[in-house]
Parts: C-alpha cells; structure tokens; sequence
C-alpha cells in the first residue's frame, strides 16, 4: 500500500513538472497573483497596466496613444477587457492577458464602458452612454447585444451569475444607488440608502456582501453591505477620497482607490486592505501620475503577461494556494 502511495505521488509530481515545462514555454502558469490597473500620466491616454499583487512588476499591457482603462479580467483569467477611446468615442476591446490581439468588440455612435464578464466566461456587461444610461449585455465575442435595464451603469455580475448590481439614479435626485437585478432583467431590488449616493458595486466572490464607494463626511470611502441590503460598514477610516474597490479571489482582501489630495487634483495610488477594513499595504505610486481601477486575477490557470513562468515544485507550491 505504501509503495503504492508513493508510486502515484511520484507519477502526479512528474506530470505537474513536466506541465511546468509546458507552461514556461507557452507562458500558461498558475499565476493568482497579478492586478489590472489603468494608469494615467499623461494628458491625452491612458493605458491599462498589470501588475504584481505586492505591487510588483508593473507592465504596460495596451501601450497606445488613447485612452484605456477599465479592466475586467476573464473569469479563466486568460482575457481582459477594457474601455478604449484609440477608434473615437470610447468602445469595448479585449486583449489575452499579455497584451497581444486588442479587437474591438463594440462599435457605433454612443459610448460604451466598465466591461464585467460573467461567471462563465461566455457574456460580457457594459454600460451604454445615452440620454439614460442604460447595461446591455452581448456574447463575450461582442454578438448578440441585448439591452438589459435603463437608467443603470457599471455592472458587476453575482459570482453565480444569476444577479447583476449596478448604479442608478432612478430614486430621482442627481446621487447613484446601488441595485441588484436577475440577470433576465427581472427581480430589481435597491441595496443601499446613503443620503449622499453609492456607487462602483462590486460582488464579494461568496456573492453574500458587496463593496462599494458612497460620500461620508465630505470624503467618498469605501463600504461593505450585505447582499439583501443590510448592516452597511465603512471600512475606511482617514480624512481622503477612496473608491474603485476590487474584491481579492479569496474574499478576504478589497484592493483600492487613494487619492491623495482632498479635491482629486493630486495623484491617486492603489492600496489594500483586509473584508474588515484592517489597512494593510500600499501597492502602487508612481510621482504626479494616477493608478486606478484595480481588478484581481481571478484564482486559476492563466496567461502570465511577462511569459517569465518558473517550472520548480517550489515555485508550483507557492503558487498553488488561492490568494486571500
């Protein structure tokens, strides 16, 4: 029985190795360690950016004289999509997840932005400018457009797929609240109740909270509630201007938005801190430049951007364990 054991402890060991190898040569690694971020530093683009989960390894992934932002990993992690302004108006593109095949998936008069594909893979959300804000919803190779709700903005899909949370001024008034609809456009519930608004949703990877940014004191924070609308938290604390949050794969961490002057004229930098609020790390800044809109790379097999994947059973070993 021993010899056994041991027998398919080695043939299993064997196979993760020699897949190592594969990896480093295709650049496939299980990489659960690297955010999207869009960079901003210049007056006329932007650029969405990938970074290291310690804020490492910074890499420009769409390098093009327009503005790029609003990064959404694929759920398999081997895609991104963003918002692009390089064809006129601002559309939807997506690239693999080294940067390689940016294709244009959205075309037409109004603008589209804050892609968010959905749990399997298969559908993208997005938000369409018009007189009403409006998410539609198309086949993750841009067919099949549908509208989905009006008056609504920035979706943010459920972890099963079966709810879709946005933000919307349809209460009246000019402040954003979010609410959550079936993902048939059935089912329209209003999460949050802040005098001063809520806005930027983003499902807790269990899909029982969601994180958001609303006005307190004078100063946006971000802030957690459950899904059904109850027990609000702030979760952060100082006298600044916080939004954009990104749930980590685990749960257990919310990467950030900090910007560093009162007003939003300053730079902004990205943070973490843990589903409780406990601040733990800033994990980008770079002198007058703005790093925003993180988004985590879900937990599994993925493209590595920088194709450097390592083969060793360490390396496999420190990797495997999903982040928290």
């Amino acid at each position: 029985m021993r010899f056994g054991r041991t027998l398919v402890w080695f043939i299993g060991l064997t196979v993760i190795l020699l897949s190592g190898g594969l990896w480093l040569k295709t650049g496939l690694a299980f990489n659960t360690n690297r955010i999207a971020f869009t960079f901003y530093s210049q007056p006329d683009f932007s650029d969405v950016y990938v970074m290291d989960a310690d804020g490492g390894n910074r890499e420009n992934l769409t390098n093009n004289p327009a503005y790029d932002y609003d990064p959404d990993w694929s759920p398999d992690g081997t895609k991104i999509a963003f918002t692009s302004t390089r064809n006129g108006g601002s559309q939807i593109f997506v690239m693999d997840a080294d940067g390689k095949n940016q294709i244009e998936l959205t075309d037409g008069p109004r603008y589209k932005s804050t892609p968010d594909w959905s749990p399997d893979g298969t559908k993208i959300a997005f938000t369409v400018d018009d007189r009403e804000d409006y998410i539609a919803v198309m086949d993750a190779d841009g067919e099949n457009r549908e509208r989905l709700i009006d008056q609504a903005r920035e979706p943010s899909w459920s972890p099963d797929g079966s709810e879709i949370a946005f933000m919307s001024r349809r209460a009246g008034g000019q402040s954003y609240h979010i609410y959550v609809i079936d993902a048939d456009g059935q089912g329209l519930r209003r999460v949050t109740h802040h005098l001063s608004g809520a806005e930027r949703p983003a499902f807790s990877p269990d899909g029982k909270r969601i994180a958001y940014q609303a006005k307190d004191e004078s100063f946006s924070h971000i802030f957690m509630v459950n899904a059904d609308g109850t027990d609000p938290k702030r979760l952060t604390q100082n006298q600044q201007n916080h939004g954009d949050p990104a749930w980590s794969p685990g749960g257990k961490r919310i990467a950030y938005t900090f910007f560093r002057d009162p007003n939003r004229d300053g730079a902004s930098t990205i943070h973490l801190m843990t589903a409780d609020g406990q601040y733990l790390e800033l994990l980008s800044a770079v002198d007058d430049a703005y790093d925003s809109q993180p988004d985590f790379l879900p937990v599994g097999l993925a493209v590595s951007p920088t194709s450097k994947a390592a083969a060793t059973w360490g390396r496999l070993k420190k990797l495997a364990p999903e982040l928290p």
